[in-house]
């Protein structure tokens, strides 16, 4: 069978998407990726994947002009997504969600293919809010998602994401990354690009917990930040391991004790499969959508919220110093993380082009 696949580029849409498209490709399906990638296009390629660019932009400029242009390349990328829908003839769209996966989903209503779209956030997104009228089926990450949708077209199928190895063994992890066993690992980033203010406030966090706490960082910083906070580490003398992006999040949730990021929908549901404590500090411009995906672990009490106008090297280590002492705090996750995500996905597309 041949699908479309349809999403944005961010790794938030991407990643889930590109697990669901490996499987059905596994089981000798055909895949084709339709939206817009930006960051992602290398990612698509490294996996073995067609794409097709269709120049869809975000509503998000404030300027009348930037909301026009974004209007016009909408259009015309609903018009090319028609077009190569039509060429392509698959027997389902799998939307994942983002500006990029809307006007692909769209031309699949109007040309009577089969869709389905994934919601990886707790509150849908504008683009899934107006699509999920139109599909045959949603598939969402959490539960507290069902209240936003159709019950009778709608399935909790979990996220996927970086999942536990039954092998992994911590010692051998922690002599890769040049890390000591017996003390406290803090895991720190930002999601997928990095967090500028995370980085700067976590490594004033780290001077005043030198002389409290036995602890080693993982911190992925982002490009931009690299070097600044690498010169920051050696001065400071703690062990630490620091990538500008790291493939194998899986090793550095393994042998993490407590996990500071954002947000995010595939973030959070990694942590909750690892059953890890976290502190969450959202991204203040995601119109409250990582706020809502936090409080999935923060209700369980896995997890502590700091608002981002209120984070501070202060606040983060007496947060930190709270979460470490809680030995229980990840082990109420259960029943958030889905590990057969994947599976539950890839059935839905099956039955959806049979």
């Amino acid at each position: 069978m041949k699908f479309v696949i349809a999403t944005g580029g961010t790794g938030g849409h991407l990643f889930p998407a590109l697990r669901v498209a490996n499987e059905l490709k596994r089981r000798g399906n055909d895949i084709l990726f339709f939206g817009s990638f930006t960051r992602g296009r290398e990612q698509i390629q490294k996996s073995g994947f067609i794409f097709e660019e269709i120049g869809a932009k975000g509503f998000v400029a404030v300027s009348f002009k930037g909301k026009v242009i974004s209007v016009i390349c909408m259009i015309k990328a609903v018009f090319k997504s028609f077009r190569s829908l039509r060429k392509f003839k698959p027997d389902a769209v799998l939307g994942f969600g983002g500006y990029g996966a809307f006007p692909v989903v769209l031309s699949a209503y109007f040309l009577r293919y089969p869709a389905l779209i994934h919601e990886q956030n707790v509150v849908p997104g504008r683009a899934n809010a107006i699509l999920a009228k139109l599909v045959k089926r949603i598939a969402i990450s959490f539960q507290k998602s069902s209240q936003y949708f159709n019950p009778k077209k709608t399935i909790l199928t979990g996220c996927p994401c970086h999942l536990p190895k039954n092998d992994a063994k911590k010692a051998v992890i922690l002599n890769e990354f040049q890390l000591k066993e017996g003390r406290h690992t803090v895991l720190v980033f930002g999601g997928s690009q990095g967090s500028q203010r995370i980085n700067e406030v976590f490594i004033e966090t780290a001077r005043n917990l030198k002389e409290k706490l036995d602890f080693q960082v993982i911190h992925i910083s982002g490009q931009q930040d690299y070097q600044k906070l690498l010169d920051q580490y050696n001065l400071l003398g703690i062990p630490f391991a620091l990538f500008e992006f790291l493939d194998k999040m899986e090793d550095a949730y393994h042998i993490s004790d407590l996990v500071i990021s954002r947000a995010g929908a595939v973030t959070v549901s990694e942590i909750a499969g690892f059953q890890l404590p976290a502190i969450f500090v959202p991204y203040p411009y995601a119109h409250g959508h990582q706020k809502e995906n936090a409080s999935v672990l923060c209700d369980k009490g896995a997890a502590e919220l700091i608002e981002d106008k209120d984070l501070s090297a202060s606040r983060l280590s007496e947060t930190i110093l709270t979460m470490l002492d809680n030995q229980d705090a990840g082990r109420t996750l259960r029943g958030v993380c889905f590990p057969d995500a994947v599976e539950r996905l890839v059935k839905e597309a099956l039955c959806l082009a049979q």
